[in-house]
């Protein structure tokens, strides 16, 4: 088999994704697809004629697996309830009950976003940070989402997605919390649709 060509590589991840986002309105699955072939042994890769067509199938399969199965009821989380609501009422006093005394939190932008460039800390600080940061605007909204394996809030400006929230907690305080902004982090995210709203 003759390695590719970078464009031919990129035209292929392409196709995937269209494949993905007409069956399933998502390109998730694409990078399952992609695990699964790396899976693969040495072998049984260099016995596959076409590596395409053969991420087309795992990634269809993929999508109708997703389709076919029961919707997943929505993650719920106590800190994720209450940090939304103290967004959405921009109250000092409520999402200041959630945070240690010695909370840090990171902005990260990317250099892409006027964001803070390093760590914040201190209930105090990052209370005005946060709020200051997701204050209610018309067209915003904030869900409960699967974070990393845990639950944690997406934010949504408009149509696209703007900012993904997640926290450690120790002894029921959160202790450390991560912002991320960056554009190119959040590409991927799908956008929810539904009406309801958040903050708005």
């Amino acid at each position: 088999m003759v390695d590719p060509a970078l464009a031919e590589l990129l035209a292929e991840r392409r196709h995937l994704e269209d494949v993905a986002a007409w069956l399933a309105g998502s390109g998730e699955v694409v990078d399952e697809a992609y695990r699964a072939w790396y899976a693969l042994g040495a072998a049984e890769r260099a016995a596959v004629a076409s590596p395409t067509e053969w991420l087309t199938r795992a990634t269809g399969r993929r999508c109708l697996h997703r389709l076919a199965a029961p919707p997943r009821p929505a993650p719920t989380d106590d800190f994720a309830r209450r940090f939304r609501a103290a967004c959405a009422e921009e109250s000092e006093a409520a999402l200041g009950a959630l945070l240690a005394d010695d909370v840090t939190a990171w902005f990260d932008g990317g250099g892409k976003l006027r964001t803070a460039d390093r760590p914040v800390r201190s209930r105090a600080e990052v209370t005005r940070a946060v709020l200051a940061l997701l204050a209610p605007r018309p067209g915003t909204r904030v869900d409960e989402r699967s974070v990393n394996g845990g639950t944690g809030l997406v934010v949504q400006v408009g149509d696209r997605v703007a900012a993904v929230v997640l926290w450690r907690a120790r002894d029921r305080v959160i202790t450390d919390l991560w912002l991320v902004l960056n554009p190119a982090k959040l590409r991927g995210w799908p956008v929810v649709t539904n009406e309801r709203a958040v903050l708005s």
